[in-house]
């Protein structure tokens, strides 16, 4: 256990301790109103939930390091490693972009084409720029999968602290930072991977069963080049629809899976409302 670590894990024992300490308080004290006393059981019950959460921060560490492992291992496709599948995601898309580009300047070049240049231009620009766009948002997501390893166990703990507040003042900010620090530590890594996987199902659904069943016709009969011929347009739009659908869409889809997963974790550890401080002071239970 680290400085730091120890550091956040007593803080969270201090604010579980008042906790403790206001629900005694509230049951022992003459209070002026008897209906604030229904308060104090709901005060010792979150600090000994806060010194729960406390007690198992290492069992939570190495369970999602064993997850992570686990589902890192299990995914289907040629790289298990989130670093190598981010460099075949970022090739990919640098290719495209760079692709769209020499192309539009290609026809443009050519006084004839400049007609058909301005049309691919208003096409293929908005390819051009959800390429650019992907290549930000998987830069961002790669720094962040390089150092979330190193940070997530700090923000968890943190949450600890913001739960172990009296009142509940930071129950709802503790439930997410605790949440979203686990279900990212566990889903982040697992993305590139997905992502190349998919691509490479899409391709093969979209182009390469198609093209190795045409092979087999062509073996027994070789006029049925001409069908590979035909295929050859519709080919390569699925293999562009696979990229797409993999490298742009997917991890946008992906992140709101990650966040929505979050918020659900997080009404599980945070539980009710519960009371809070201005319940307290302004409306006690009747």
């Amino acid at each position: 256990m680290t400085m730091e670590t120890g550091t956040m894990l007593g803080l969270a024992h201090s604010l579980a301790v008042l906790t403790y300490i206001f629900g005694v308080l509230i049951q022992t004290l003459p209070l002026p109103k008897h209906e604030w006393k229904a308060h104090g059981p709901d005060l010792l019950w979150d600090a000994c939930v806060s010194e729960l959460a406390i007690g198992v921060v290492s069992t939570i560490q190495l369970a999602v390091n064993a997850l992570s492992s686990l589902l890192q291992s299990t995914i289907p496709g040629p790289f298990n490693s989130s670093t190598a599948s981010f460099a075949v995601v970022m090739s990919q898309l640098v290719m495209i972009d760079a692709a769209i580009f020499l192309l539009i300047s290609a026809v443009n070049a050519t006084v004839v084409l400049v007609p058909i240049a301005e049309i691919l231009a208003r096409m293929l620009g908005s390819i051009s720029n959800a390429c650019t766009m992907a290549i930000v948002l998987w830069s961002t997501i790669y720094i962040v999968i390089q150092l979330f390893p190193a940070v997530w166990l700090t923000l968890y703990e943190l949450g600890i602290c913001f739960f172990a507040m009296p009142f509940r003042i930071g129950r709802k900010l503790g439930s997410y930072l605790m949440s979203g620090s686990i279900v990212l530590a566990v889903g982040l890594p697992l993305m590139p991977s997905l992502a190349i996987w998919l691509e490479g199902y899409i391709g093969y659904q979209g182009f390469l069963a198609q093209f190795q069943e045409i092979m087999c016709q062509i073996q027994s009969n070789p006029l049925a080049v001409a069908k590979l011929i035909e295929l050859l347009p519709l080919a390569i739009g699925n293999l562009m629809a696979a990229v797409v659908i993999a490298l742009i869409i997917f991890p946008l889809v992906y992140m709101f899976m990650l966040s929505a997963i979050s918020k659900g974790l997080a009404r599980l550890m945070g539980g009710s409302s519960g009371p809070t401080l201005t319940r307290f002071v302004l409306n006690p239970i009747n």
